[in-house]
């Protein structure tokens, strides 16, 4: 048969040679030129070291109806919102023919082309972030360093429909700066990538520029380190190995790498950490934006550091498994900041001094302090911004209270984490949530007692958690006084009370 096919197509002239030539190539190579074809949104971002303060995009755009939008998260300072620092927009057809564009409220564009076509826009985003106030600080949005440039994807991109997948965005950029970015690389230059979904791209953050990069792996997920300035590349080795350390001791504790539900799926975590004039940390999608003071004392450098291991357990705890309502916001804060000293003091930055001093001089003044605890309960999740000290610090203090309730009813047999490891197991990888009433059967399935009369009093409730009396129920002499409270171990414990106290500093 292929001797016969041979002999036909020498018996024919050049130009049929060639057409089936042709064929033979256009057919085998069906899946490259799938991919070549436009057949997602792309970008390309172009930045010049030496104007640094000006991102220039262009992308093309395949249109879903008649808006052009940026991220409704954030900005609200400004009437037009994320497009105060938007210039120069223009939009033309794919064969070069002006679009109307105009201007509404907020950071939106009402776009007078069909619905389904592609079009090509452009525009630059001037990084003035600095020079006004936020809310929740600039490290929330976009800022520039001698070192290079931080943007937010929901600072950066303008889209348009919804649902859209696997979004292309590659950079131009100076050829000595480099860029870290969650997203997925296609090519070894590592300037061209692609993105998950929409959602993925709005809520990104990247550094471009000549800052230090450092990755650290576990199994199938990557944490990626962004470092820039002197004092932060100083501490890159104290930074890089705390990191490894809280990421082990969380695996470990829950059962396995974050597993988010199906349309939030991710397998890269980016952490950018600059120099500041202060401290401050937030936390967009599953990345982790830290700006430290320069020459921090160490109450900064603590905040730092609890700043990034509180957020990072958020992969677990608030990504892995959700609450279906503000009502369990209390556990998905208030439980974290528990496993969040746990984590640093396992690691060794902590010791029992230190862990027991930032108990008190921190979370309990702002639980004591905020005037929600005792007229709020902390179900009221949708207060937790305006009460900090009552959702944060009093869902912490709850999940110690339950800790020891566990712990002392069982032995040490059981204990806050086999609650933490049910729900990663139960929900991990699903897009299924777990309800306030759920918490409350766990918790007493643990510790085998009923404990609907703790939710009643302080979780629906709103009386003042009793810390001190949960504290004594482990192998801790604890009394509030005045506004503190005196936290020590008990200087001869017995064999249970010391297993309690190892446990509730992460060691067991």
């Amino acid at each position: 048969m292929m001797m016969n096919k041979i002999k036909s197509m020498k018996s024919t002239n050049s130009k049929g040679i060639l057409s089936l030539i042709f064929l033979f190539l256009f057919f085998n190579a069906a899946p490259f030129y799938g991919q070549s074809k436009i057949d997602s949104d792309r970008y390309t971002i172009y930045i010049d070291k030496n104007q640094a303060k000006k991102a220039q995009v262009e992308c093309i755009l395949e249109i879903r109806d008649s808006l052009l939008y940026m991220s409704e998260i954030g900005a609200n300072q400004f009437p037009s919102r994320w497009a105060h620092f938007v210039h120069d927009l223009k939009a033309e057809t794919m064969s070069g023919k002006r679009i109307n564009i105009d201007s509404m409220q907020g950071a939106q564009w009402r776009i007078h082309s069909p619905q389904g076509s592609r079009i090509k826009l452009s525009y630059t985003v001037h990084l003035d972030h600095e020079n006004f106030k936020w809310n929740a600080g600039v490290d929330g949005a976009a800022y520039a360093r001698d070192w290079g440039v931080f943007y937010t994807g929901r600072s950066l991109f303008i889209v348009s429909g919804e649902q859209k997948e696997k979004l292309q965005v590659s950079f131009d950029i100076s050829k000595d700066w480099k860029v870290s970015t969650p997203w997925n690389s296609t090519d070894l230059s590592n300037l061209k990538y692609v993105v998950t979904n929409q959602t993925a791209l709005l809520n990104s953050m990247f550094f471009a520029g000549t800052h230090e990069e450092y990755v650290i792996k576990r199994e199938d997920f990557e944490l990626i380190f962004a470092l820039g300035g002197e004092d932060i590349i100083q501490q890159k080795q104290s930074f890089t190995s705390m990191a490894k350390g809280v990421l082990d001791y969380y695996i470990e504790l829950m059962g396995g790498v974050p597993n988010p539900a199906p349309d939030n799926k991710f397998k890269k975590s980016l952490v950018v950490m600059n120099t500041s004039l202060q401290t401050d940390g937030e936390v967009i999608g599953n990345n982790i934006s830290i700006l430290l003071e320069k020459n921090a004392d160490k109450m900064s450098q603590l905040m730092a550091r609890f700043m990034f291991a509180h957020e990072f357990f958020h992969l677990w705890n608030g990504k892995s498994f959700t609450p279906q309502g503000d009502d369990c916001e209390w556990f998905k804060e208030g439980v974290t900041n528990y496993y969040t000293l746990k984590s640093l003091f396992h690691i060794g930055y902590l010791n029992e001094q230190s862990y027991l001093g930032v108990l008190n001089s921190f979370f309990y003044q702002r639980y004591h302090n905020d005037n929600g605890v005792g007229k709020l309960a902390l179900i009221q999740g949708d207060q937790k911004h305006d009460h900090w000290g009552l959702i944060y610090c009093g869902g912490f203090f709850a999940g110690i209270s339950q800790d020891m309730i566990i712990r002392s009813s069982t032995k040490n047999q059981k204990s806050m984490d086999d609650v933490m490891r049910t729900l990663f197991q139960k929900y991990g990888g699903t897009n299924r949530q777990y309800t306030l009433s759920e918490l409350m059967q766990l918790m007493s399935d643990s510790s085998g007692k009923d404990q609907t009369a703790f939710f009643n009093t302080y979780v629906s409730g709103s009386k003042r958690i009793a810390l001190d009396h949960y504290l004594n129920m482990g192998g801790f002499s604890a009394e509030e006084v005045d506004g503190n409270i005196s936290i020590s171990t008990k200087t001869d414990p017995n064999q249970l009370e010391e297993e309690i106290i190892n446990g509730f500093f992460g060691m067991n």
